[in-house]
């Protein structure tokens, strides 16, 4: 009897002593150093395993590269091509002409309800008298007269040309709204001189195509990223995959003394992740070299984008960063969900 209550009492205590170590081990895993030890751990098991896969490392971060180097060239061809559709428009206006028997009140009038419309930015009217002006200067400038005679008959020759009103609207690929106010508005009414207002046709068709240009840069590029990005993942995942293998005998022991989750996986998303970081330095490098060199040969349809680099390089600095990080880490974790089969 007395051999059997102490085997039950060294049950107990065994049980107790199992209980305040797994209590103990609780305790010690949510403390702060532990947190720090494991993160370096796992950061440090992450580095070597990149330095011994070196061929595959090279080859994830190349391919990794080119697909930040193919999304910022289609995001900086865009945005370009944006800068020179807005600087055509800041340059181009639509005219309407409005017979010089018009008074000042009534080009007042219609100018101010011009200016009211959502699409207009700016307004300008000029007299006829001062149109001839302008012109009699332009025939001056081209011809190089200098008789006092002849520019004194050119000014005192009758005024023949209309009011003209100057219009910038916000986009030249939409003028209905001007159009519908010039055909219907009742200010405009009985105002129209014979000259047909002009819509800046052509240059709308120049905008178009600039238009079609970026689209096509859009649907290229960003088609191109997505292709060398599954080609990037497909890449890292073999890596990942590779070095699981190679360290299946590792793995199996951290399972057997009850290693976490994280600190088995982490490894592994720590290498993909260091892919991400240096192919996303390399990117930025390249792109920043290559558009500050190429810039004096680009015209100055550059420079606004160039000063958008330099101003908020911190920007596209963590966009890089961001999307090699993201690369590396979308592959790691679909490789150690497919390879790990941990609880």
């Amino acid at each position: 009897m007395s051999s059997k209550s102490t085997t039950e009492n060294k049950a107990t205590d065994a049980k107790s002593v199992a209980r305040e170590s797994k209590d103990r081990l609780k305790r010690i895993t949510k403390t702060r150093s532990h947190h720090i030890r494991t993160t370096n751990r796992v950061i440090k098991y992450g580095t070597k395993s990149f330095v011994r896969n070196t061929w595959l490392s090279i080859a994830a971060v190349a391919i990794m590269t080119i697909t930040l180097l193919v999304l910022s060239a289609t995001l900086i061809a865009t945005h370009v091509m944006n800068t020179a559709i807005s600087q055509v428009e800041s340059q181009v206006d639509m005219s309407v002409y409005i017979k010089r028997s018009a008074t000042q009140a009534q080009i007042d009038e219609i100018t101010s309800r011009m200016r009211a419309l959502s699409t207009v930015t700016s307004v300008k009217a000029t007299s006829p008298t001062q149109a001839q002006h302008q012109t009699i200067k332009d025939i001056i400038e081209k011809n190089n007269i200098t008789d006092e005679s002849q520019i004194n008959e050119l000014y005192e020759a009758p005024t023949m040309l209309p009011w003209v009103i100057n219009i910038k609207v916000r986009d030249l690929r939409d003028t209905s709204e001007i159009e519908r106010f010039v055909e219907s508005d009742d200010s405009m009414k009985d105002m129209l001189d014979a000259k047909t207002p002009s819509y800046a046709d052509e240059h709308r068709k120049t905008i178009d195509y600039l238009g079609s240009i970026i689209n096509r840069i859009e649907v290229f590029g960003l088609g191109a990223a997505g292709v060398f990005a599954l080609i990037a993942i497909l890449i890292v995942f073999n890596t990942i995959r590779m070095a699981i293998f190679n360290r299946k005998e590792e793995i199996y022991m951290m399972r057997l003394v009850g290693a976490s989750r994280g600190f088995i996986v982490g490894p592994f998303v720590v290498e993909a992740a260091l892919y991400g970081i240096i192919a996303a330095s390399a990117a930025g490098g390249i792109v920043y070299a290559l558009m500050f060199s190429l810039a004096p040969r680009m015209g100055g349809v550059v420079t606004p984008t160039l000063d958008l680099m330099a101003n908020y390089w911190y920007f596209a600095v963590a966009a890089l960063l961001t999307a090699g990080i993201l690369l590396g880490v979308i592959s790691s974790l679909l490789a150690t969900r497919k390879y790990l089969k941990i609880k």
